[in-house]
């Protein structure tokens, strides 16, 4: 993303009431923010097809929102903040296939949001010693069985700020998904722990600097907690929280969510006591557990498959060996956007490598290495 175009696509995600799926759909149109913006009269096909024009600019001019993107251009620049829009290699491809994804956000310290291995650990803000206890051990076995696991969760106190220290204290990376922009770390308290993140992972928020902070956006950040993983991790929760619309924002969009049990009498327990008893998340008590549900396993190079067992591969199914090889994990729609071939046409190949048993297929459309 030239600087131009970061500029425009800054303007453009703080247009007011655009989301995810029309920006998508605009960008889809004109070819770039910029061309957005320098368009007279924007419009899209209906349901029916039929073209309506869309009044973007409505609650402001396009000359006020070029000028907060130069303020926010000025800010990034100096505290060392990378932008990163939708349309980016760099921007979280798990989040593509969450039609409410955040059009940009900021990140401060890198790392790469599209390795192999994603876990969100969420719960509540009053964890037990018995919640915070589990939450260490199970990152630190997740971190030795797979080093290169990234753990997710929101900097918040009690089982958020437990998972980024324990991911931390066993060299693993970790990424915080704050609810407000990232000239504030909120809660103050944990800014230590916020600028160790920035070297072993990233800050990411999709709040410009010139944002408020408002209550409804530690609500809405969620979604990008649970949507940028594989799986979602309850340890504590009470019977209602936001562990636990993380929990069914993960379930919605197909990603595998486990709840820690506890005691029925302990209030902290209740939500993911109910979560379980309700057939909304699966039962955790290890690492191990999460990795024989997910299939993470040591995987074989696809240049060994290949000369070994399957010398017959034709050039679409290696083409998805490598990509599953390199990715370790990847569901049909990403290998859709990857290759470009439509996920109908896919299911044949991905069968026939079944079939032969050069990969393994897990719940939501998800593919392994044998």
């Amino acid at each position: 993303m030239n600087y131009r175009e970061r500029e425009f696509f800054i303007a453009l995600a703080n247009v007011k009431g655009i989301d995810f799926q029309m920006a998508k759909a605009l960008i889809e149109r004109y070819g770039s923010a910029e061309a957005i913006f320098s368009t007279e009269t924007l419009s899209l096909p209906d349901e029916e097809g039929v073209e309506r024009e869309i009044n973007l600019f409505k609650k402001s001019s396009k000359e006020e929102l070029l000028q907060l993107a130069e303020r926010e251009i000025d800010f990034i620049e100096r505290e060392d903040i990378l932008p990163i829009s939708f349309c980016c290699d760099n921007y979280p491809k798990r989040l593509l296939n969450c039609s409410d994804a955040p059009i940009l956000i900021y990140s401060k310290g890198y790392t790469d949001f599209n390795s192999a291995k994603y876990v969100s650990i969420v719960g509540t803000r009053h964890a037990t010693e018995y919640g915070r206890d589990w939450c260490e051990k199970f990152v630190h076995e997740l971190a030795e069985m797979f080093p290169e696991v990234v753990i997710v969760s929101g900097l918040a106190y009690g089982i958020d700020i437990c998972a980024h220290r324990a991911a931390l204290d066993s060299g693993a990376t970790t990424v915080a998904v704050l609810g407000n922009p990232l000239n504030n770390i909120y809660p103050s308290t944990h800014r230590h722990t916020a600028e160790k993140i920035t070297g072993n992972g990233a800050l990411i928020s999709e709040y410009s600097s010139q944002s408020p902070t408002l209550k409804v956006n530690f609500v809405a950040r969620n979604r990008i907690v649970a949507g940028m993983s594989d799986a979602t991790v309850i340890v504590e929760s009470k019977e209602k929280g936001g562990s636990l619309i993380t929990a069914a924002l993960a379930s919605d969009y197909s990603r595998e969510v486990f709840a820690l049990p506890g005691n029925v009498d302990r209030e902290t327990s209740k939500g993911c006591n109910n979560l379980i008893r309700d057939n909304k998340a699966q039962l955790i008590t290890s690492a191990k557990d999460m990795a024989n549900t997910l299939g993470w396993e040591p995987l074989m190079s696809s240049k060994r498959v290949q000369n070994t067992l399957f010398p017959d591969f034709d050039d679409t199914e290696q083409t998805l060996i490598d990509i599953i090889t390199e990715k370790r994990e990847v569901d049909i729609n990403t290998l859709s956007m990857l290759t470009g071939i439509a996920t109908s046409k896919l299911l044949s190949s991905l069968m026939g490598l079944e079939f032969k048993g050069a990969i393994k297929s897990y719940p939501g459309n998800r593919y392994k290495i044998r």
